[in-house]
């Protein structure tokens, strides 16, 4: 076998553990109904209200949490027994998911209790997102760890491409009642899933944390780490002007571009399309460019879509423009996300991701919320080529 074919087996070796299959198939599942979900309440939004800022609140509520918790997510993933808090976090999910059928089915949905449930969705992402990658040396051996994380992340674009065009599908055919109830029965999946996986007893260290001491512990790490301060600095700055196009876009697609709710949700496919490629080309790219030349690739592809959208194109073209944002995206998250990986030592791996997920949600957040201000000012297309320069 050549190598090249031995590297492609190898990509696939993680899913010949049963436990890990069937946990990454739920997990699929469930960010398949995640991203209807959110398709849903981003096009209801400027049902509710013209607003940019209005809109841009609900990606500023989907990710502050994220920015708040992903610290204090981190510590417990590191001290709690990690199946039982998954369970707990997903029930939350689905409440939140059963609320929003019940209000919209009811027709008292307000943008105020959108925003309030969607902030209540981004404290259970907070959670599981730590924790749910903490999970993954425990489901395979150790040789397939780095295969496991790839597939991972080939999961979350598989339910990228999928989600978004069906939920849009879904809203437009059936109203938003019909998508948050498939959302809430792909939480019933994961819940099935987590309850099957028979995970075995902690061992007993004798070196156990309590939450302070755990939390205190993180956070010295966080501030001697040069490597990761780079890391988390590239981060920001990166996630902060390219948060324009995700917080503005639904107004990109209803106002400048004339679409629909279904168009939207195939605008946002694309994205998770255009990751799926990138993701297949990531090898080629990364013995051709260093990280560093990675993350200008990435800046550089994003920036050009953001660019190209503000001239209103075709809605035909505007879906491969999409595809591309998708490909400068994943380059990004990928590139980031290794190089924070490889530098963490196991012992504080789920507090370094969370630090990580803090600066790139917080970096999401205040760019959503402020590039929405941005826009009510000078308008959509003004304000995304402001982000483009930025990232330029």
């Amino acid at each position: 076998m050549t190598e090249p074919q031995a590297k492609a087996a190898g990509a696939f070796a993680p899913l010949r553990q049963p436990v890990f299959a069937v946990l990454w198939a739920a997990t699929v599942l469930g960010n398949i109904g995640s991203f209807m979900r959110d398709v849903a309440s981003s096009w209801l939004v400027t049902d509710l209200s013209a607003s940019p800022t209005a809109v841009a609140l609900i990606q500023t509520a989907a990710t502050l949490p994220i920015f708040l918790l992903a610290i204090p997510a981190g510590v417990l993933s590191d001290i709690l027994d990690r199946r039982r808090f998954l369970i707990f976090v997903q029930v939350l999910l689905a409440a939140v998911s059963g609320t929003l059928l019940v209000l919209s089915h009811t027709g008292t949905l307000t943008v105020e209790y959108l925003i309030a449930l969607t902030f209540v969705g981004g404290i259970g992402a907070a959670l599981m997102g730590p924790t749910w990658q903490s999970i993954v040396p425990e489901l395979v051996p150790r040789s397939e760890l780095k295969g496991a994380v790839a597939l991972n992340s080939l999961g979350i674009n598989v339910a990228r491409s999928i989600g978004p065009a069906a939920g849009g599908l879904i809203l437009a055919s059936f109203g938003a009642a019909a998508t948050y109830g498939l959302d809430v029965l792909s939480y019933v999946f994961v819940i099935a899933a987590l309850l099957w996986w028979k995970r075995p007893a902690a061992v007993d260290s004798g070196l156990s944390e309590n939450f302070f001491g755990a939390f205190r512990a993180g956070l010295r790490y966080t501030r001697a780490s040069k490597e990761l301060h780079v890391v988390l600095l590239r981060a920001a700055v990166f996630f902060l002007f390219a948060s324009s196009v995700w917080a503005l876009l639904p107004l990109v697609a209803r106002q400048m571009l004339g679409g629909t709710a279904s168009f939207y949700g195939i605008l946002l496919g694309a994205v998770g399309a255009g990751a799926i490629g990138g993701a297949l080309v990531m090898p080629r790219l990364r013995a051709r460019l260093d990280a560093d030349g990675m993350l200008l690739l990435a800046s550089l592809l994003t920036a050009a879509v953001m660019g190209a959208l503000v001239f209103a194109p075709p809605q035909w073209l505007a879906v491969p423009m999409l595809g591309v944002l998708g490909l400068g995206w994943i380059i990004a998250l990928t590139t980031l996300n290794g190089v924070a990986q490889s530098i963490l030592p196991n012992w504080v791996r789920g507090r370094g991701l969370a630090v990580y997920l803090t600066v790139f949600n917080g970096a999401m957040a205040a760019g959503s919320l402020g590039w929405g201000l941005v826009a009510q000012q000078i308008g959509v297309p003004a304000t995304l080529v402001a982000g483009a320069v930025g990232l330029v």
